[in-house]
């Protein structure tokens, strides 16, 4: 594959991120560049699912172009909230900021955030559960809620590793909100789940939107190995436990979400305004 050289790329962000305007923006870098400039000083507000799609922009620009200027926010506290969310950290060698990343007195928060990691590996995965209790157990106590969100983030964890071939492996935030609950967010870059459906020729035919409801079925697996397909069913049944919760995954042109209450749930079917790369899924729990 030849890629086409472009001599530098700008890319604005809005000062409250839209996962449109990221899924387009990520889509949109498809060549070779000298040069990518993300400016994000007007950024005003971040969830854990922007963080994570943030960086992961920032990380699919490094491997597309020869030099990458980040354009920090303008908004000390928004600086200092990436900060403080370790986005700054680890960044790729040709990744340049406006400003120097912020100094910060790191209070223990281990309760109430997981600050942004990446997922490659199982025993990534299981540092990611030991972290994930320690947020949700202060807020749901010790019973099968608590449980639920790590089986949660397990699941979607383990399935990156075992399906999405993503060249960031999966980013990973939360923060837990006195008034809404736990946010936690997981974000790949891979081929996505309907295309990873899609390999097998009995889904072959299959719209993005059927490739991802046939996924969030108990059994059906991309590979076809027996025993295998229970990850992604294994989210709404572990969302199911939690008092309320809203599960949304987002892969291709398919975007479900999820709403459980009181061990019922309603899906909601609908196509993103721009197709999703790779697949992310967010998740907000409320005891």
């Amino acid at each position: 594959m030849t890629l086409k050289t472009v001599n530098a790329y700008t890319l604005s962000v809005p000062p409250r991120l839209g996962q449109t305007a990221l899924h387009e923006a990520i889509r949109a870098l498809d060549g070779k560049y000298s040069q990518v400039d993300v400016l994000a000083a007007s950024l005003r507000f971040a969830t854990p699912l922007d963080l994570c799609a943030l960086r992961a922009l920032v990380d699919h620009a490094a491997g597309c172009a020869d030099l990458v200027n980040f354009e920090c926010p303008s908004l000390v506290d928004v600086q200092n909230y990436l900060g403080r969310m370790n986005f700054y950290a680890d960044l790729p060698p040709n990744v340049v900021l406006s400003r120097d990343p912020p100094t910060l007195r790191r209070n223990d928060r281990s309760t109430r955030l997981i600050e942004l990691c990446r997922v490659e590996s199982c025993d990534d995965v299981q540092r990611l559960e030991e972290r994930v209790w320690q947020v949700a157990q202060p807020h749901f106590g010790n019973g099968p809620m608590a449980k639920a969100c790590v089986s949660v983030i397990a699941a979607a964890s383990e399935n990156v590793l075992d399906h999405a071939s993503s060249p960031i492996g999966a980013l990973v935030a939360a923060q837990r909100y006195e008034r809404t609950g736990l946010e936690v967010a997981i974000v790949d870059l891979g081929v996505g789940i309907p295309n990873r459906l899609r390999g097998r020729s009995e889904f072959g035919h299959l719209t993005d939107i059927d490739a991802v409801e046939h996924a969030l079925q108990d059994g059906v697996t991309s590979t076809g190995e027996v025993g295998r397909g229970a990850g992604l069913a294994e989210l709404i049944a572990a969302a199911e436990q939690v008092g309320r919760s809203t599960l949304v995954i987002q892969s291709g042109q398919a975007h479900f979400t999820v709403s459980c209450r009181d061990g019922t749930n309603d899906i909601y079917r609908t196509r993103p305004g721009s197709p999703v790369p790779g697949t992310w899924i967010s998740l907000r729990l409320q005891p």
